[in-house]
Order: C-alpha cells, then sequence, then structure tokens
C-alpha cells in the first residue's frame, strides 16, 4: 500500500532525504558489489516529474525574460539539477544563463542575450 503521506516522508523537502537515501544506499552497495552498475533509488516517479517540473519552469521563465528584457533567477538547485536546466535552456540561442554561487546548491540567472 502506498500513500501520498509515506511518499512525502521518503521525498523530503525539495528531495533532500530521497538524495540521502541514494548517497547511503550507493555507498552500501559499492562497498559490497563493486562492479554493480549505478543504481537510481525513487519514489512514486518523483525524480522525473522533478526533471520535467525544471524543464517546463526554465522555459517558463526564458519566455518571461524575453518579453520583459530582465534577468530572473531560479530557486537553488543542486549540480545535476542545474545541468538539466543548462540543457534546456541550451535549446534557446536568445537566451543565455549563468550560475552564482558556491557550495551544493547553486542559482541559475536566466537572462536575454
Amino acid at each position: 500500500m502506498r500513500t501520498r503521506r509515506s511518499d512525502g516522508l521518503l521525498i523530503g523537502r525539495a528531495g533532500e532525504t530521497l538524495r540521502s537515501l541514494q548517497m547511503i544506499v550507493t555507498a552500501i552497495l559499492q562497498r559490497r558489489y563493486s562492479r554493480l552498475p549505478s543504481t537510481v533509488v525513487d519514489v512514486g516517479g518523483y525524480k522525473q516529474r522533478r526533471e520535467n517540473f525544471l524543464r517546463k519552469k526554465a522555459m517558463a521563465i526564458a519566455k518571461i525574460v524575453l518579453e520583459t528584457g530582465r534577468e530572473m533567477a531560479l530557486d537553488p538547485l543542486t549540480d545535476k539539477e542545474r545541468r538539466l536546466v543548462e540543457q534546456a535552456l541550451d535549446e534557446k540561442p536568445e537566451i543565455r544563463y549563468y550560475t552564482i554561487g558556491t557550495g551544493y546548491r547553486k542559482n541559475v540567472i536566466i537572462a536575454p542575450r
């Protein structure tokens, strides 16, 4: 039996718990089975939904940036999420993007070219 509540507990705020579970599972499996291919831990399709959301959000913000001519920032993203957003924005040559911040989470700034 699956419920949204238990999914939410496993995913955590902004996917933090799920990322931690991924790290733990990966560490255990690598220690025990060194030749095992990489393993993905997901709950209820959260990772795919998050990727789709980030792509759509980046494209929507790019549209606003083109309409207003002003830069806009995305919420802080992990490196993987940032690369995903940058790949989506590469499809729009009239947009440029850059990253600010350091550490685990960085902000992507979307600007007109």
